[in-house]
C-alpha cells in the first residue's frame, strides 16, 4: 500500500503532466498551491489522504481549469488574457496595511475617533483585498496579515488596556512599543511584497 508521501508525489506529478503546456513559473506555483492545500488539509485529518485527493480534484480537471484561466502561451507569445476575477494591484493592500504602522504611532496618543475610524476602515478593506487576492497563497496571506497588522494591534491594545498611567517610565515604554508596532508592520508589508506573485 503507498504512503501519504507516495500518493502526494504521484498526484502531482500527473497534474505537472497534465499541466505541461502552462508557463513553467505558472506550473510551479500551481503545484506549490496544490501541495500546500494537500498539506493543510492532512494536518487536520491525518490518514485521509486518498478522500483528501479525490476532493483536491482530477489532475486533468485542476490543469484544464489553469490552461483556461491563466491562458496557455505559445512561443514568443503572452499569455492568454485572464478572464476571471480581476486582480487588485499588490502593492494597494501593502501600503494600506502600511498607514497602520504609522497610524499606530498615534493611537498611543489622544487622537479624534471619527480619524481612527478611519484607518481601521482601511485596514479591513486591506484585509479584504489581500483575502480575495490571487497574489498570495493562504499561508502568506496569514503570515503577512498578523505581522503587519494583528501582532501590533495585540501590543497597542496590552498598552492601553493594561500599562496604568501612572507607570514610572511609561514614556519610555511607549517609544519600546511604538518602534515594535513599526517594526512588525513594516516586517509583514515587506513579506507580502517580497513573497508575491508576480
Amino acid at each position: 500500500m503507498k504512503t501519504a508521501p507516495a500518493l502526494i508525489t504521484e498526484y502531482l506529478d500527473a497534474v505537472e503532466h497534465e499541466s505541461m503546456s502552462l508557463h513553467p513559473e505558472a506550473r510551479q506555483e500551481l503545484l506549490a498551491d496544490l501541495r500546500e492545500h494537500i498539506e493543510v488539509a492532512l494536518a487536520e485529518r491525518p490518514g485521509e489522504i486518498r478522500e483528501i485527493l479525490r476532493q483536491t480534484g482530477d489532475p486533468r480537471t485542476i490543469a484544464a481549469t489553469a490552461l483556461h484561466e491563466l491562458g496557455s502561451p505559445a512561443a514568443g507569445s503572452a499569455p492568454a488574457p485572464h478572464t476571471g476575477r480581476p486582480r487588485s494591484p499588490a502593492w494597494l493592500p501593502v501600503a494600506l496595511l502600511l498607514t497602520n504602522g504609522l497610524v499606530g504611532m498615534l493611537t498611543l496618543s489622544e487622537v479624534a475617533p471619527a480619524l481612527l475610524l478611519l484607518f481601521e476602515a482601511l485596514d479591513l478593506a486591506a484585509v479584504v483585498i489581500v483575502w480575495r487576492s490571487r497574489h498570495w497563497t493562504a499561508g502568506r496571506k496569514w503570515g503577512g496579515i498578523a505581522l503587519a497588522l494583528i501582532l501590533p494591534g495585540i501590543l497597542r491594545l496590552v498598552w492601553n488596556l493594561g500599562v496604568p498611567e501612572d507607570m514610572d517610565g511609561r514614556g519610555a515604554w511607549r517609544w519600546v512599543l511604538l518602534v515594535a508596532t513599526l517594526v512588525l508592520n513594516v516586517s509583514g508589508c515587506a513579506w507580502l511584497w517580497r513573497t508575491r506573485r508576480r
